[in-house]
């Protein structure tokens, strides 16, 4: 009970603190941290809530079936459509998600370790990372007497590769669950699914097949909810039908009937390009070698690296059979790349350690158990002090890291009652109209739910669209030398209106006498540069 509550209120707070809502000024409070990944999700639950986006498309690239898991910011925006207003909307499912997240830890260290020290220590494990990057932070902040009140007002994440200095990734903090709110719900998806075969392994087949249902739901949802948890999935499940011979039954009707949801959606996946592939040592540049893979992951995992395979060692049978998937999490994407970007394999590594951080807390409580033992009693307490400092190692880091999040100041982002180029596109254009758009962030239309031609750069090319021919045309519009070949290009992309700003994106070079003199505006706002011009009624000579 006490883990439950505590795992609401802290959900709760990390949620609200990093996403919330003005009431007074109609404005988004989005945490500097978050604003970049929310730059993508607000336009996606937007294309539910106020657009119309079924089937679905990205609202960055209309035009083609959507390539990201969009289940979770589905739900939002129909919470958002009944009536929830856009903070209680993302921030509840993303609660429960969280939340369920801590309670599926405890239970799954509970049941399979049965000791409550190491479910303690594991969810300890999963709130504070056991990285290297406290040593990163001393680098910047000296130590000195003033170095307890440099870690609690720290805004800036000591380590932040590949986006920062050194080998140590950005992944580790709880900012991967604030900024990717679909996450958290997706591995606590699938810890419940690992929990329930490991509950049912020694039942009959009889009382097993209750539990179809609800093990087919979570992998057929995974294609739309988060892509990534299949493959961690089918990783558990042919360990487990190897290992455990009673599960074999069950683990085929599961498979089979996942599969006839699954199957439609993985094909797509598989027939883009590139998207699974050999690279192997993810974000380690050549050259490589043993010792610098060894010390990347020392580096970014800390003594986990030695804890955990140390704890399958030294666990029992039953345990090793449960925990032998772990081996295949980690190895797999530090040999392959599943998506255009490479640090998406993040994903994989941060479910390794969930669970693998309780194989972490098994040697360490399993020392001091022993050290009980010991009958002389300087060494049972230097042995407990040594264990003592390796925790405080293990969560070092973490705590550091935690700090930025609790010092993030949200920036304003004005909603549409507030913000009158917003409220254009909601009240004067179609649910399904696609506006081409001279800007890229938090574009007025997109908070509208209205879809623009092309979105940032990184996140187009990330979810694997050919963002570099979408960019091509989207230049071919704004900079072309006839009102016939703007014409043309719209018809063709059903592309409704054009949205033209003062400040355009820096690789635009829009030819604006040419939209000023033959284009009809239907909306201009002095204030912020932005001139909408309808593309039926200017190209109506051209039909």
């Amino acid at each position: 009970m006490a883990i439950s509550i505590f795992s609401l209120l802290f959900s709760t707070w990390l949620m609200f603190h990093t996403f919330s809502y003005d009431g007074k000024s109609s404005s988004m409070l989005i945490a500097p941290k978050a604003w970049s990944d929310f730059g993508a999700h607000i336009p996606l639950i937007r294309s539910f809530s106020k657009g119309f986006n079924w089937p679905p498309e990205s609202p960055l690239f209309p035009g083609e079936p959507i390539r990201y898991h969009f289940l979770f910011y589905f739900l939002v925006g129909m919470l958002e459509k009944i009536g929830l207003r856009i903070d209680w909307a993302l921030n509840t499912p993303s609660i429960i998600g969280f939340m369920g997240l801590m309670i599926g830890i405890a239970l799954f260290a509970q049941s399979v370790f049965r000791d409550k020290r190491i479910t303690i220590l594991s969810l300890l494990f999963f709130m504070f990372n056991g990285s290297f990057s406290f040593i990163r932070f001393f680098e910047l902040h000296p130590l000195s007497p003033t170095s307890i009140f440099d870690i609690v007002t720290n805004g800036a994440f000591p380590s932040f590769a590949p986006w920062g200095q050194g080998e140590i990734a950005a992944f580790w903090t709880l900012n991967i669950f604030t900024n990717q709110r679909h996450l958290a719900f997706a591995f606590a998806c699938a810890i419940f699914f690992i929990g329930i075969l490991i509950k049912i392994e020694k039942k009959p087949f009889t009382k097993q097949i209750f539990f179809l249902i609800p093990e087919a739901f979570i992998l057929a949802i995974m294609p739309y909810f988060h892509q990534p948890i299949l493959v961690i999935l089918a990783l558990f499940m042919i360990c487990y039908f190897i290992l455990f011979p009673r599960l074999r039954a069950i683990l085929l009707l599961i498979g089979a009937v996942g599969c006839m949801y699954i199957i439609p959606q993985i094909i797509p996946i598989l027939s883009t390009s590139n998207t699974v592939r050999w690279n192997p040592w993810y974000l380690l540049r050549p050259p490589f070698s043993p010792l610098h893979v060894v010390w990347y992951w020392i580096q970014n995992i800390g003594l986990h690296v030695f804890l955990i395979p140390f704890g399958w060692l030294l666990a029992p049978p039953r345990i090793k059979k449960i925990t032998i998937p772990l081996l295949f999490v980690f190895l797999i994407p530090n040999l392959f790349q599943f998506s255009v970007d490479m640090i998406n394999n993040h994903k994989f590594f941060n479910f390794y350690l969930i669970i693998g951080n309780m194989l972490s807390a098994y040697v360490i409580i399993s020392l001091f158990h022993a050290t009980k033992k010991i009958s002389y009693a300087l060494v049972r307490y230097g042995i407990t002090l040594v264990l003592c400092i390796y925790v405080f190692l293990l969560t070092f880091s973490g705590i550091i890291d935690f700090f930025p999040i609790v010092n993030d100041r949200a920036g304003s982002l004005m909603d549409i009652p507030s913000n009158p180029d917003a409220k254009f596109f909601l009240n004067h254009t179609a649910p399904t109209d696609i506006v081409l758009n001279s800007t890229w962030f938090y574009h007025p239309a997109s908070l509208a739910g209205r879809k623009i031609f092309s979105g940032y750069t990184y996140f187009t090319w990330s979810y694997g669209y050919n963002q570099g021919k979408r960019e091509d045309i989207q230049k071919s519009m704004y900079e072309a030398k006839t009102k016939q070949t703007v014409c043309s290009l719209a018809r063709k992309y059903n592309i409704s209106y054009i949205e033209l700003s003062s400040t355009p994106e820096h690789f635009l070079k829009p030819n604006f006498g040419l939209f000023q003199q033959n284009f009809i505006p239907v909306y201009e706002n002095p204030e912020t540069g932005l001139t909408v011009y309808d593309v039926l009624a200017s190209c109506a000579s051209y039909e």
